[in-house]
C-alpha cells in the first residue's frame, strides 16, 4: 500500500458495484414507469383513433365551439337589447318604463324594510320657447344637458329617467324629504350654472323641481303624481314672484 492510499475495507468494491447496479436498475425502472407523451383528442388517446373516428371527433369539437361562440354572441345581443329597451331613445338615461320599474323596486324596499326614499320631479322650463326661437336642435341640446347634469350629480344607487317630453324623474334612495329638497335645490342650480353647448356661446337652461318623500303603501303612479304636483307648485311660485 502506498503512502496516502486509504485502506480498503473488505468487500467495499462489491458494495460500490451493487450500489451502482442498484442505481442503474432504479433508473431503468423509473424510465419504464414514466408515461410517454400521447396526443389526446376529446380525451381519447391518439393510438386508439382510427382515421374515421378522428375525423368525426374533430368535426364534433368544431361544431361545439361554433355553438359556444353563437351562445356568447346571443347573450351579448340580449344584454344590448335589454339596455336599449331600458334607455330613452335620445338620452343616455332610463326611459319611463325602466324608471317606473326602479321606482317599484324602491317602493317594495320601503314597504318591507322601511327604507327612506324620495322622488324629484324635474321639468325643463320653456322648452317650447327654446324650440320656437332657436330650433328643435337647441331643444334637444337642452334636454341632453339636463340629463347629463342630473346623472353627474346623483349616486350610483339613485336613478334618473326621462318621463316624457320635458319631464325627468330622479329617484333618491336613503333620502327623506329634507335631504331630497336640498338635493333638488342643488340640481336646479347645477343645470343653470353651465351653459348648454349650442353653436356660438350656447345658452342657459332652467329647471323646476318638485319633491315628495315616498310614503309606505304608495304606488309608483301616485308617487309621480304627487311629485308632479309639487313641481307645478314650485313653478307657480316662480312665475308669481
Amino acid at each position: 500500500m502506498k503512502i496516502g492510499d486509504a485502506p480498503k475495507t473488505p468487500g467495499a468494491g462489491r458494495i460500490e458495484r451493487k450500489r451502482a447496479a442498484g442505481v442503474g436498475t432504479a433508473s431503468a425502472a423509473a424510465n419504464s414507469a414514466a408515461p410517454s407523451d400521447k396526443i389526446m383528442l376529446a380525451g381519447v388517446p391518439d393510438a386508439e383513433l382510427t382515421p374515421r373516428v378522428r375525423e368525426a371527433l374533430t368535426s364534433l369539437m368544431q361544431e361545439v365551439q361554433s355553438l359556444r361562440d353563437q351562445l356568447t354572441w346571443s347573450q351579448e345581443r340580449i344584454n344590448e337589447l335589454e339596455r336599449l329597451a331600458d334607455s330613452d331613445p335620445m338620452l343616455d338615461i332610463y326611459n319611463r318604463r325602466a324608471f317606473v320599474r326602479e321606482l317599484d323596486r324602491a317602493l317594495a324596499m320601503i314597504d318591507r324594510y322601511g327604507m327612506k326614499a324620495s322622488l324629484v320631479f324635474v321639468d325643463l322650463n320653456d322648452l317650447k320657447k327654446i324650440n320656437d326661437q332657436m330650433g328643435h336642435g337647441a331643444g334637444d341640446a337642452a334636454l341632453a344637458h339636463v340629463a347629463e347634469v342630473l346623472t353627474a350629480n346623483v349616486r350610483q344607487t339613485d336613478a334618473v329617467g326621462r318621463l316624457g317630453g320635458d319631464e325627468f324623474g330622479v329617484l333618491l334612495t336613503q333620502a327623506d324629504q329634507q335631504t331630497a329638497e336640498v338635493k333638488a335645490a342643488h340640481l336646479t342650480s347645477a343645470v343653470s350654472a353651465q351653459a348648454v353647448a349650442w353653436k356660438e356661446g350656447g345658452f342657459v337652461a332652467h329647471v323646476s323641481c318638485g319633491v315628495v318623500e315616498i310614503a309606505k303603501g304608495l304606488s309608483a303612479d301616485e308617487a309621480m303624481e304627487r311629485a308632479d304636483t309639487a313641481m307645478y307648485e314650485v313653478k307657480a311660485r316662480k312665475n308669481s314672484g
